[in-house]
């Protein structure tokens, strides 16, 4: 089942403010990356609004609850806010 997941972040924890936020938010997207796949969750794309902070990803997941985990393995769970909404192909619905 297809996801998306709105991941936003404060401006102040940016990657774009200096390399020790770029680190420390780029590590934990790189994270995510190894957490899908052991939770059976495949990544099929990602997108970024820069001015609002905000970080789209495309999930394929069994359910909402699989992504959770992997944002948690991630680190990215009280470090930004991430919202799963599940979506259907337009021919679908």
């Amino acid at each position: 089942m297809l996801h998306m997941v709105v991941n936003t972040h404060e401006p102040t924890d940016c990657a774009f403010r200096g390399e020790q936020e770029d680190a420390i938010l780029r590590g934990a997207f790189d994270a995510l990356e190894g957490a899908s796949t052991d939770d059976k969750v495949e990544l099929r794309g990602a997108w970024v609004n820069r001015a609002a902070h905000e970080i789209f990803i495309l999930a394929d997941a069994p359910d909402a609850h699989s992504i959770e985990r992997a944002l948690l393995t991630a680190g990215l769970v009280g470090r930004t806010h991430s919202r799963i909404v599940p979506i259907v192909e337009a021919e679908d619905a």
